[in-house]
């Protein structure tokens, strides 16, 4: 009895001595005002973070995979990818039949699925199991086969419509019975007037043949310009890495330009994919308030953006770096709160908001952010269209990022991506594959 009480007075002096420390939000950036490095983001995924840590010995885990690549085989199988047997065993053929799955969607065709990618063909598959029976998609089947269906799906999210089954038209409604019309009665002659007497003619003043209302006038308006969407043109690129049956492959840019859409196209898409990664930790935020703080980002880094056209990058990082440093918030949450901005701003389709976060990003110390900044202005989105040395200098200061440091990858920016990018850059910045002193056949002498 002594022994017991003995060790109950211990535990209750342990309580005593060792409290638990409730944790305290952080406190909202004085210069970031109620903006998006408040805290409030950052201190949801703090709390609500996922640890992925799966024993490799777990039978329950192996199960779980087995069953979720048994899925995988089985959609790459109905869309026409040759997996092979359905075991649950991703080998070398599974790996050849995403890579081909990969490339005629415009992913990076490394034959790993990452969430994205994986939760797109199964959500297609299940997808098509409840319509590939029913119009439209019945007749794009028949047409085009199950493949067909994936591309109409990665249409659709990406806001391209699907034509609907053409309808019967309806049968003519018969014409109406004739109305028989009752006959008028002939006008009566109207007597000849009396003809007045001539009147002697008052003196005319001449009359110009240019005389107008004082009211008229030429029409005057003032015509603002659209901004231009990034949805839209990836939405057009993503068309034509299909047709072109997969994006382009390092070693094989013919077309600069349009290798560096490709690859812009693709860092959008994972940029989406991690932003929604981040924003499906925070169940004390809605959709609305959270785009509402990354609309308080881009405010913020306005004068940043405002330089692009004529500041050199490492001034521009300085500046936002400052802005950084002044919000007192843990550079840890800054990142964080960019990169959901960064997904959310592309979301929307708000080319400004995402361009302020790739920026807040690239002072921040993740240089390789510096890739879509340099997308940005070489096209014109959320600031103004730049020459290929202004966009270059954000695009190298990327690749040197990406390739000298390790773990500085950031959108998807594999191997294989970076080599594209490479090698487009260095063909946009000599004018093209094309460019060059023209080149006539010789003169016959005669």
């Amino acid at each position: 009895m002594l022994k017991r009480n003995l060790c109950a007075s211990l535990m209750a002096a342990s309580v005593i001595v060792f409290p638990v420390e409730r944790a305290q939000a952080d406190r909202g950036a004085a210069l970031l005002g109620g903006a998006l490095l408040g805290g409030i983001i950052v201190n949801e995924i703090n709390k609500n973070k996922r640890r992925r840590t799966v024993s490799s010995g777990s039978s329950a885990a192996y199960s779980a995979q087995r069953a979720q690549n048994r899925q995988v085989q089985t959609a790459l199988n109905y869309f026409g990818y040759n997996a092979g047997t359905v075991d649950g065993s991703l080998g070398s053929r599974s790996r050849a039949a995403i890579s081909q799955y990969q490339a005629q969607m415009g992913f990076n065709p490394d034959g790993g699925l990452d969430d994205y990618e994986r939760d797109f063909l199964l959500g297609s598959h299940q997808r098509a199991m409840a319509s590939s029976h029913v119009a439209p998609y019945n007749q794009i089947v028949a047409q085009q086969g199950p493949a067909g269906l994936l591309r109409t799906y990665r249409n659709e999210q990406l806001g391209i419509s699907t034509t609907t089954a053409v309808q019967p038209a309806p049968a003519p409604a018969p014409a109406p019975a004739p109305v028989p019309v009752a006959t008028a009665p002939a006008p009566q002659p109207m007597p000849a007037p009396t003809p007045a007497p001539a009147a002697t003619p008052a003196p005319t003043e001449p009359v110009s043949v240019t005389t107008r209302s004082d009211n008229a006038s030429l029409p005057s308006f003032t015509f603002g310009q659209a901004d231009r969407s990034v949805s839209q043109h990836c939405s057009e690129i993503n068309v034509l890495t299909a047709a072109n049956g997969g994006i382009t492959a390092p070693g094989r840019v013919t077309d600069s330009e349009f290798a560096l859409n490709e690859q812009f196209c693709l860092a959008r898409t994972h940029a989406m994919a991690e932003s929604n990664s981040i924003t499906a930790t925070i169940p004390n935020l809605t959709e609305a308030q959270i785009e509402q703080q990354c609309q308080g980002l881009a405010q913020v880094i306005k004068p940043q953006l405002s330089a692009l056209p004529t500041a050199r990058p490492d001034m521009v990082i300085s500046d936002a770096s400052a802005v950084l440093q002044g919000s007192g918030q843990p550079m840890a949450q800054l990142i964080s709160g960019g990169k959901v901005c960064l997904g959310v701003g592309y979301r929307t389709d708000n080319a400004e908001m995402a361009l302020a976060s790739a920026v807040l990003l690239s002072a921040a110390g993740q240089l390789g952010y510096g890739e879509a900044v340099s997308h940005h202005m070489r096209e014109g989105f959320g600031t103004a269209q730049a020459d290929a040395a202004k966009s270059g200098a954000w695009m190298s200061l990327a690749l040197n990022a990406v390739t000298s440091t390790a773990g500085a990858a950031v959108m998807g920016q594999s191997q294989d991506r970076v080599a594209v990018l490479q090698d487009a850059s260095q063909g946009s910045a000599s004018g093209g594959a094309s460019a060059g002193l023209p080149v006539f056949p010789a003169p016959s002498g005669n």
